[in-house]
């Protein structure tokens, strides 16, 4: 019997082991195994756009031995969790990834990205894992300027399908707010984040797929893409009975706060916890009339200066004034030869 006894425990080791899900950024395991757990969901973590430190936001680097010792089982990042990623790596490391004891996950965002150099540090831009009976799948609305399309748009729905009749929760977590672009009520309400240039596919074929998911489950989706003005690190907005839209990011400002998840066999609630010691209104409170009558944080105008010496010493700066520059000498190039035509 003792035997029989050592050879299982064997066995459910060797297949606990196998399942276990692992960051890439700290090679931490998430331990969570039974039903009730908790989780953090936060972004932008390199925090103000003015972030020329190459490290985290202060906010967060201040809340380091805070997180590390409470009991949530792993951190959600909805994206932008470098301010560059080609110089960020190494500071990162030291001050970030290196000291923190939960296991780290992100969505990828705009200053993730960078030629294929995540890809080869942290693995792929979407993947999904399960935790005790929820589901968390994670997309790069970046690949097709917010649209999901081809290879992701496979796994997208064969993630939310499989071993559904065993989910009780799927988290969706992308960067951009993909969900509000076609959305009269969400058009204009995250001023500055980032958005699609022609317009994206959620509305016609990311919709109708959630609609479906959310017959057997709930479902929630995080994202993280907040400009400095927001009102607040957090927006709610309950569209439809089983799907709900979160955003949730840092800004290195005083409304700084991270989103608490808490799972307590199947039922969700939440918790905003502050970084700065300022009192956090509740996620549910944060909806639609919170966005359009709390005034945002006040703009530094003593910071042009600044922000116009880091546009124009920005790599980007110059990329679009290369493109336009070549985009004006065709035009000119063309009227040029219509002309001689003409002539002719």
């Amino acid at each position: 019997m003792r035997v029989l006894s050592v050879i299982i425990a064997v066995v459910f080791n060797v297949v606990f082991t196998k399942a276990q899900v692992t960051s890439p950024f700290n090679q931490k395991a998430v331990k969570a195994s039974t039903g009730t757990y908790s989780f953090f969901v936060t972004g932008h973590l390199h925090g103000s756009s003015a972030n020329q430190s190459g490290y985290p936001a202060a906010t967060l680097l201040a809340n380091l031995e805070t997180i590390n010792a409470d009991s949530v089982a792993f951190i959600i990042s909805t994206g932008d969790l470098f301010m560059d990623i080609r110089k960020n790596i190494p500071t990162y490391e030291k001050a970030l990834f290196g000291k923190l004891t939960k296991p780290l996950f992100n969505a990828v965002g705009n200053h993730d990205l960078s030629g294929n150099i995540y890809e080869k540090k942290y693995g792929k831009t979407w993947f999904s894992f399960k935790v005790g009976s929820e589901k968390f799948i994670f997309l790069d609305t970046e690949i097709n300027d917010g649209s999901i399309k081809g290879k992701q748009f496979e796994f997208f729905s064969n993630a939310l399908t499989t071993d559904i009749q065993t989910t009780k929760n799927i988290f969706i977590v992308s960067h951009r707010p993909v969900w509000t672009e076609g959305d009269d009520k969400l058009e204009n309400i995250f001023a500055g984040n980032t958005r699609s240039d022609f317009g994206n596919n959620f509305r016609y074929d990311i919709a109708p797929l959630l609609k479906t998911a959310s017959k057997s489950c709930p479902i929630y989706w995080f994202s993280g893409s907040l400009g400095g003005n927001a009102p607040a690190s957090f927006f709610y907005y309950k569209k439809e009975k089983n799907i709900t839209y979160i955003q949730s990011a840092i800004r290195d400002l005083p409304r700084d706060g991270m989103l608490k998840v808490n799972v307590v066999d199947g039922q969700i609630s939440f918790e905003t916890i502050s970084l700065t010691g300022k009192k956090m209104p509740g996620l549910e409170e944060c909806g639609l009339n919170f966005w359009k009558t709390i005034p945002a944080e006040s703009f530094n105008y003593r910071l042009i200066p600044l922000y116009t010496k880091q546009m124009l010493f920005h790599r980007y700066f110059w990329y679009g004034a290369a493109y336009a520059f070549a985009v004006v000498l065709l035009y000119y190039a063309v009227r040029k030869r219509l002309k001689r035509k003409k002539s002719a």
